[in-house]
């Protein structure tokens, strides 16, 4: 058993409140989320190294996928039903800051096992480790056998997000530790389809691509005589049509999560002894137990959001297929911008992952079978699409705030985010039509639609009339990749695609209205309702955040407040700072800026529009600057004290918007109760934010309202 400096009963308890850990996320309100990255700035990985290659010619409806096969010899005598899991621990700040990794390895020590199951265990990429074993110092490699851990040697620090460092360790180990059954577990935090896994806390937080990982897989893939039995991410994110798609090459099964994962994880004390018990298994039933047993271990404030799925990677192929039908259709049907503008309003509704707010950032990250359905009015293949998804999928368990998540997600820019970004996704994109969806999109933002929008071509990406997955592995095609995309990079996100037939104003019954025209409805997606306070000395404005009481018909292009003045508040009083992080016809999930004791994160909170009781799930540190989604979400407990935060707009529009504290408020109960009451008696401003289909936005003038003592609304 690893033995902590500080005891071992100390160690877990610090590894079960590991949660508002995350890097410090810098989104400015307002204002486009920066997005994910890849790491400290590091470019596409220029290796052309891959396991897999998609080619489709211009006017084919069918790729063409061919993936790389085993290249080595089973050995002689090797044992049956034998198990060896590799696991790649990224420790992090998930480690330096909460023991977590030391928590998980001390689970796989406390398993009874069995001389059939070994688990060879990579450490590194965080910069102290909670016990007295594994130093920062080095890789550390460990075998995990029957309960006790041996030292195989270790080897000199490397960063673990590159793709030479899960390429050496998998190299060795297929060799050094051959099993009947191998597996892989990726461990840390994740970002998706765009930043990767494995955020290396020594090496500014640089992370594996989907490309590194590829490349990482295909030299000890050439090693091997047959597939992983699964490979899986104890991590945020990474169940994804796109990670699929890349390990459909090494592994039967991939086993993932669509949304965050809290830092305690899997339960691998459960994964152990089921292995030892069944060493016959498959990847499918280990995986079903593994989802069982991590949804059974998750808090109250987890258990609401939990996602994992077990992916059936043989049908990533049929999948793709059906998915290229789908693209083109989706393309083909967004040549009419009143048709881009109803799917786009669709996408906007379908379940999305981490986190998607102008406050909070954007991982883009969305729910597949949702896009699908969002489209399916004008898109035949897409029942196609939702039965080989179905098919994938052999096993999920889903939290009651994402039941009808489907398994995996996909890229889908809901915000417009750097080059950069989309270089990477077009790096890992499935097929050319849903690139050139995405690019379109991505025109139609920086260039305001209209005619530039109307003249897209996807020629772009077809080369000699061959669209060719390998291309984006070259370092030159690389670069022709982000000069491409660097035209978003200077984008203004404000609208101008947003036209009225009647322009916003305030009626004689006290009503804010206003009538998109027909282009304005034809590119309109999601209107929301902007709040401020003016302050008592009556310089600033201060935001309270956005709300979706508003009526909107769709068809007529009307849309008015349906504000009540009720909003969200802490038990003192405090009106707090909102964002809408999702909505459906039962409930809505906020979050709201807050300091944690000293410790900037977001307070989420669910209210349910059935009776607005609202519950408040806890605190988390959303997307930081590498692209990283924090792991899980931090219980609000007596004694946390709790400071509001807003952004203050100086009514001297000489003066540039600041930054507002409110007042600490300390939490007296076991559990903080943020109430849903009238606003107080005051002044206040509302104007609507329209979001156009391409992800701009268009701020309306706001107009002053006051609250009298009995909370009635007057507008000017």
């Amino acid at each position: 058993m690893i033995t902590s400096r500080i005891t071992r009963k100390l160690c877990i308890a610090l590894a079960t409140v590991a949660t508002c850990m995350g890097l410090a996320a810098c989104v400015v309100e307002g204002a486009p989320g920066t997005g994910g990255s890849s790491g400290s700035g590091q470019s596409l990985s220029d290796m052309v190294s891959t396991g897999l290659s998609i080619q489709a010619e211009r006017n084919s409806d069918k790729l063409e996928i061919n993936r790389m096969q085993p290249g080595g010899k089973k050995p002689a005598n090797l044992a049956k039903d034998t198990w060896t899991v590799f696991v790649y621990v990224c420790g992090s700040n998930l480690e330096s800051q909460g023991a977590s990794a030391t928590k998980d390895i001390n689970e796989m020590l406390s398993a009874r096992g069995s001389d059939k199951v070994s688990f060879v265990v990579e450490t590194g990429g965080a910069r102290s480790w909670r016990n007295n074993t594994i130093k920062s110092n080095k890789l550390g490699r460990y075998v995990i056998k029957n309960g006790t851990i041996s030292d195989a040697g270790g080897v000199s620090a490397a960063n673990m997000g590159e793709e030479h460092t899960l390429q050496d360790f998998l190299s060795w180990g297929v060799q050094a530790y051959p099993a009947d059954h191998m597996a892989l577990i990726l461990w840390d935090h994740g970002g998706g389809s765009i930043s990767g896994v494995c955020f290396d806390e020594r090496n500014n937080n640089d992370s594996l691509t989907l490309r590194e990982l590829d490349a990482g897989l295909k030299t000890a893939f050439g090693k091997m005589w047959d597939k992983f039995e699964f490979v899986g991410f104890d991590a945020c994110l990474m169940s994804t049509l796109e990670t699929a798609n890349i390990l459909a090459t090494y592994s039967d099964y991939m086993i993932a999560s669509q949304e965050s994962e809290p830092a305690s994880g899997w339960e691998y004390k459960t994964i152990v002894e089921y292995l030892a018990k069944n060493p016959s298994t498959s990847g499918d039933d280990l995986g079903r137990t593994l989802c069982d047993s991590y949804l059974a271990s998750l808090d109250r404030n987890s258990r609401g959001f939990a996602t994992l799925a077990v992916v059936d990677l043989s049908q990533i192929d049929q999948l793709m297929q059906d998915f290229y039908h789908f693209s083109q259709e989706m393309y083909t049907s967004g040549n009419d911008q009143a048709t881009l503008a109803a799917m786009s309003r669709g996408i906007q509704k379908a379940d999305n992952y981490g986190c998607n707010n102008r406050r909070e950032g954007y991982t883009n990250m969305v729910d597949l079978g949702g896009l699908v359905d969002a489209c399916a009015d004008v898109t035949p293949s897409a029942a196609d699409v939702k039965k080989s998804l179905h098919d994938a999928i052999t096993y999920q368990i889903r939290g009651t705030y994402h039941a009808g998540a489907t398994g995996l997600s996909t890229y889908y820019p809901l915000r417009i985010n750097t080059s950069k970004e989309l270089a990477i996704f077009q790096s890992v994109a499935v097929n050319p039509s849903y690139l050139s969806y995405v690019d379109r999109l991505a025109n139609g933002a920086t260039y305001n639609g209209g005619a530039q929008y109307q003249q897209y071509s996807s020629d772009t990406f077809f080369e000699d009339n061959i669209w060719n997955w390998l291309l984006g592995n070259t370092q030159e095609v690389q670069q022709e990749t982000e000069d491409h995309w660097e035209y978003v990079d200077d984008h203004d996100a404000a609208s101008t695609q947003v036209t009225f037939a009647e322009e916003p104003q305030v009626d004689d019954q006290g009503t804010y209205w206003f009538q998109l025209d027909e282009n304005g409805i034809n590119n309109a997606a999601v209107v929301s309702g902007i709040v401020y306070e003016l302050s008592e000395d009556g310089a600033d404005l201060i935001s309270l955040g956005e709300t979706y009481d508003v009526y909107c018909n769709w068809d007529t292009g009307e849309f008015a407040d349906d504000f009540t003045g009720f909003w969200l508040a802490l038990p003192d009083g405090q009106s707090l700072n909102l964002s809408v992080e999702s909505s459906t016809d039962d409930y809505i999930i906020y979050t709201s800026p807050i300091t944690l004791n000293g410790e900037e994160c977001y307070l989420r909170m669910r209210q349910d529009k059935d009776g607005d009781a609202v519950v408040v799930e806890g605190a988390w540190s959303a997307l930081d600057a590498s692209g990283a989604v924090d792991r899980g979400v931090r219980t609000i407990k007596r004694g946390d004290v709790i400071v509001p935060l807003y952004k203050a707009f100086s009514t001297d529009e000489s003066v540039t918007a600041s930054s507002y504290e409110g007042e600490p408020y300390t939490v007296t109960d076991k559990t903080l109760d943020v109430a849903y009451g009238g606003l107080p008696e005051g002044t206040y401003l509302y104007g609507f934010c329209i979001e156009d289909a391409f992800g701009d936005y268009l701020f309306t003038q706001s107009k002053r309202f006051d609250i009298d003592a009995d909370g009635t609304i007057y507008f000017e």
